[in-house]
């Protein structure tokens, strides 16, 4: 049985003391107030009883009753009980029909009848303690339920950004148009692999959505260019991460990819400068320059076809420890990456 907390308002030391001695014998805590306004500034301080108990053969009970909605509003599950006896101010309410609740009662109250019976007290208070527990629990349940829903919603919006993002490069680029779905479902795998937990996998999966996402700003006739490179077309085309980067990091939702996407280029010899060896993003940041460069290689481009497996599978190995992160590779190769990947997301 929960201990509740019974907040009494009344300023008759009789009823005071019966009240007082049932609640404690059922190991509840009183709370005695000897007014309605009293009442009103003891909710207002943030002290919210389970049930409110007004004497109704005391005027000053009522005085200030809107502390009786005060309650209602801070304790949608709290319980409200009223003192009535023959002769008192307010004593003229009809009886609740038997069995019920007392909801014949002004404010829906239970009514608790003075002479008392202290079994009949001690049941009926149990009794509303019990239903404010149950009510409290259904609403707890209710509230992780809802904030599932709004967790749901926002995936399923932070989802749809990431898209919307990814297909601005896919949309003017050709050689790009399922690149970011290819590179984030093998990221995935490898990740499921190498036995990530979720949250982790869903980062490197974001992060491999978005990390062509700077290649916006870069000149198509650049991206598509087939003779040599000028020393600041390399480095435009090399600033797309960083580009990238930034524009991630500005949107709230999506900041924790935006280091993933800036070294996703980077060696893995040099990825300990950017990341602590021994944190999750070293890892992540390796499987995606891994995934990535095998998609680029196996990708046809204006200049090229695609590579065939004894070269993207060659320069993996001969890579492994200096450019590629050699857990990653190993992981990778344990795949079998050319197998059609399952339906999903096609920027």
């Amino acid at each position: 049985m929960l201990n509740g907390r019974i907040m009494i308002v009344s300023d008759r030391a009789e009823v005071i003391a019966e009240l007082e001695s049932i609640i404690r014998g059922g190991q509840h805590l009183p709370l005695i107030v000897p007014d309605g306004r009293e009442a009103l500034q003891t909710l207002d301080e943030g002290l919210v009883p389970d049930i409110v108990i007004s004497d109704l053969g005391c005027e000053r009970s009522l005085d200030g009753i809107d502390y009786v909605w005060r309650f209602r509003e801070m304790n949608r599950a709290g319980r409200h009980m009223v003192v009535v006896e023959d002769g008192a101010p307010f004593s003229g309410f009809p009886a609740a029909p038997k069995g019920g609740d007392g909801a014949a009662l002004p404010l829906l109250a239970t009514p608790l009848a003075r002479p008392f019976r202290k079994g009949d007290v001690t049941l009926r208070i149990d009794d509303a303690i019990r239903r404010v527990d149950e009510d409290l629990r259904a609403m707890r349940g209710e509230m992780w339920r809802e904030m599932q829903r709004m967790q749901r919603a926002m995936r399923e919006m932070q989802r749809e950004t990431v898209n919307a993002l990814a297909a601005t490069v896919a949309a003017r680029d050709p050689y790009m148009h399922g690149h970011a779905t290819r590179v984030a479902a093998l990221c995935r795998r490898v990740a499921d692999a190498l036995h990530l937990s979720e949250e982790r996998i869903e980062l490197l999966e974001t992060a491999a959505m978005l990390h062509e996402i700077g290649k916006a700003g870069v000149p198509l006739e650049l991206l598509h260019k087939t003779g040599p490179l000028a020393p600041e077309e390399l480095e435009q085309i090399r600033g797309h991460a960083r580009t990238g980067a930034g524009i991630v990091a500005g949107v709230p939702a999506l900041r924790r990819v935006a280091p993933l996407i800036e070294h996703q280029g980077t060696d893995y010899a040099e990825l300990g400068a950017h990341f602590d060896p021994a944190g999750p993003e070293h890892l992540l940041a390796g499987i995606l320059r891994v995934v990535d460069a095998y998609d680029a290689m196996v990708s046809p481009r204006s200049y090229r076809g695609p590579m065939p497996r004894d070269y993207w599978e060659r320069t993996l190995r001969a890579g492994a420890g200096t450019r590629f992160h050699p857990e990653a590779v190993e992981a990778f190769l344990r795949l079998n990456p050319d197998a059609p990947l399952p339906a999903g997301r096609t920027p």
